[in-house]
């Protein structure tokens, strides 16, 4: 039993940190922080964890009852999110040419849009996060499954916080190469949620 708690745990846990991709949000974070103090910096970075964090807890506890209310079925969400995951996975690694573009936020509530939603707390974070608590059998592996979301936005955080630091340290191609990484991995977890899918369908495939 604990060993099997540990392991979707661990699944949860590389998923969401995988998805909510926290070195991929390093960039547009410098870019909107750029005149902010360092104060002021730190406490988007924590607003917009937080926020991300209570996004994705609300609807790993609320999927089913999204489910039933437009009468979806897990396999069918399971099959659809992987498809979904696996197309931002391969956006990360093969970004298409015209994917960067201005935008303008108000400097007010950039911890809210985008940096929380979309960035950290997107459609593929809140799919895995649907998907991952269909698959919690009991109470432990729920809770495994909110540890797993604190972690990953409380990284998400740290990340953030120390975003000049990491871009420094790591440089442009640096950066570049971890976020091909997090492509290569949440493509893993979309194909993987499309199989699982599948095979309920389809028992033969099993």
């Amino acid at each position: 039993m604990e060993s099997g708690l540990f392991a979707f745990w661990l699944a949860c846990f590389i998923s969401m940190l995988a998805i909510t991709n926290p070195i991929s949000t390093i960039g547009l974070f410098l870019s909107l922080t750029k005149n902010d103090k360092p104060a002021q910096k730190y406490k988007i970075a924590f607003r917009a964890s937080l926020t991300a964090f209570c996004v994705l807890i609300f609807f790993a506890l609320t999927g089913f009852l999204i489910f039933q209310i437009y009468g979806i079925t897990i396999d069918a969400f399971r099959i659809a999110g992987g498809v979904i995951l696996f197309t931002i996975g391969f956006h990360m690694l093969f970004p298409p040419h015209n994917a960067k573009h201005e935008a303008e936020y108000d400097q007010s509530q950039i911890y809210l849009v985008p940096i929380a939603i979309p960035m950290t707390s997107g459609p593929g974070a809140i799919t895995t996060a649907i998907v991952l608590a269909s698959q919690a059998k009991d109470m432990w592996m729920e809770a495994a499954l909110w540890v797993a979301i604190f972690l990953a936005c409380a990284i998400n955080y740290l990340v953030l916080r120390y975003s000049q630091l990491i871009y420094m340290k790591a440089g442009k191609e640096g950066i570049a190469a971890l976020i091909k990484i997090m492509g290569l991995l949440v493509c893993a977890v979309g194909v993987q949620f499309i199989l699982t899918g599948l095979k309920a369908v389809f028992p033969i495939l099993g």
